[in-house]
């Protein structure tokens, strides 16, 4: 039996069909995490920003706060008419799987390379919310496919390395490239204190390469590889270096925050070098940030804790042209 349900699709294009979706699923008592029943009051691209949305936050912290109710979700229900699953749908959908989260669809999906059932996994809003709240069907979260297939699904996920590894020694230390000399002393400091970590090289030295079309092509590379750096099973969890910047304490910007949501999502441990970030409270204090308000001892005492080994680490400054 389900008790949270989260509803994802085209909200530009199908919202006011989900606004009755979500009356279809509290009418039998199922609690919907999202999205929320309100109203678009604008649009940036494809996004589309609610009344309920926080004023002050871009539309990538947005999606995150949105991907962790998501994630959060005893269920979730793809509405895609006549087969239709959007590019943010579908980056929802590959966590959901990620996850082996129990997830359905309005329609068989089109274009989209994961195993559905479709006598099971299709269903429409009224089906599902019975399948939802009864206590006597079983959730499908084993998504099996061939011998092959499965193997593959699972290396591609990384699945049974999504907890924390015994192996895990290091940590990735991430913020705005603002801190980079800050983040460079974190680094010396956890070296003396027998942790290995990794930080971002500045950015400087290549801005005068590329124009600026290249330039964002050749970040976007760099953020991807970063990304596969939290997810390494050597990684033990996250720095967050946030200080305050632009007169905001704590600070943490876009880009970090899709680095402590990935981080999160794979559970890996999250510390953050001070204070919680107010605007995003709620969501920091939900996924266990553990603040060190500057003191980097209590970041050794969790690597202890956790029975990890401490050595003498290497200097590790991950090269922009690394792209693994």
């Amino acid at each position: 039996m389900a008790h949270t349900v989260a509803i994802i699709g085209s909200f530009q294009k199908y919202y006011n069909e989900i606004l009755s979706i979500i009356r279809v699923f509290k009418k039998v008592g199922l609690c919907v995490l999202s999205p929320n029943e309100s109203y678009i009051t604008d649009k940036i691209g494809d996004f589309v920003i609610f009344e309920s949305d926080k004023k002050d936050f871009s539309p990538a912290e947005i999606q995150m706060i949105t991907l962790d109710k998501i994630i959060r979700a005893d269920m979730v229900y793809v509405y895609n008419p006549n087969g239709y699953v959007g590019k943010t749908t579908c980056y929802e959908i590959g966590f959901c799987f990620s996850k082996k989260k129990p997830i359905y669809f309005f329609d068989y999906p089109d274009d989209l390379p994961i195993p559905v059932i479709k006598n099971k996994q299709v269903l429409k809003p009224e089906e599902f919310a019975y399948i939802a709240f009864s206590s006597e069907v079983e959730f499908i979260t084993d998504y099996s496919l061939c011998t092959d297939g499965e193997k593959a699904f699972n290396d591609l996920f990384d699945l049974e390395r999504s907890v924390n590894p015994v192996k895990a020694k290091k940590i990735v230390i991430c913020g705005s490239m603002m801190f980079f000399k800050e983040m460079v002393n974190c680094q010396n400091q956890l070296k003396k204190l027998g942790i290995e970590s990794i930080v971002p090289k500045e950015e400087n030295e290549t801005v005068g390469l590329y124009d600026e079309r290249q330039f964002m092509k050749f970040k976007k590379k760099v953020s991807r590889t970063y990304l596969k750096k939290i997810r390494d099973k050597e990684t033990m969890g996250v720095l967050i270096y946030n200080a305050k910047k632009r007169g905001i304490d704590n600070y943490i910007g876009a880009n970090t925050l899709v680095e402590l949501a990935m981080a999160f999502t794979w559970n890996r441990k999250i510390f953050l070098f001070n204070d919680i970030y107010s605007p995003l409270k709620d969501e920091l204090m939900a996924w266990d940030c553990i603040c060190l308000n500057g003191d980097l001892n209590k970041l050794k005492g969790e690597f202890i804790k956790e029975n990890m080994v401490l050595e003498e680490p290497t200097d590790s400054q991950l090269s922009l042209f690394e792209f693994i």
